[in-house]
């Protein structure tokens, strides 16, 4: 086999590899099961991937809650290719519950409670 052949078989191997980790990072899986337990209902829910200086818009729509000691599996991908997101619970009555740098790649749930 001459030097061509290899350098094409290398280049080839290299090429597919990369693409094979860049396919795997952008089809990892974003649901997150967003639990209520907190003593009112969720009304509205934000996910911004941490590079966004502003909020996303409501991902439960306007006509849609979670209800206390329910849950609501949601699809947290802005098509980004971001596993890192920071997230907003807007209660009923008016609280707010944050959590920062929530890692939707490896992390299946978010519990929402009155401490948070």
């Amino acid at each position: 086999m001459n030097k061509l052949n290899r350098l094409i078989i290398c280049l080839t191997a290299f090429f597919a590899f990369g693409l094979t980790t860049i396919s795997a990072q952008s089809s990892e899986n974003r649901h997150v099961r967003i639990i209520n337990r907190a003593s009112s209902p969720i009304r509205y829910l934000y996910a911004s991937n941490v590079d966004r200086r502003s909020w996303e818009e409501d991902i439960l729509g306007p006509w849609v809650m979670i209800s206390t000691d329910h849950y609501m599996d949601v699809n947290i991908d802005d098509g980004s290719g971001h596993c890192l997101y920071d997230l907003k619970a807007i209660l009923l009555d008016g609280r707010t519950a944050e959590r920062g740098n929530f890692n939707v790649c490896t992390q299946q749930s978010w519990t929402v409670t009155d401490g948070n």
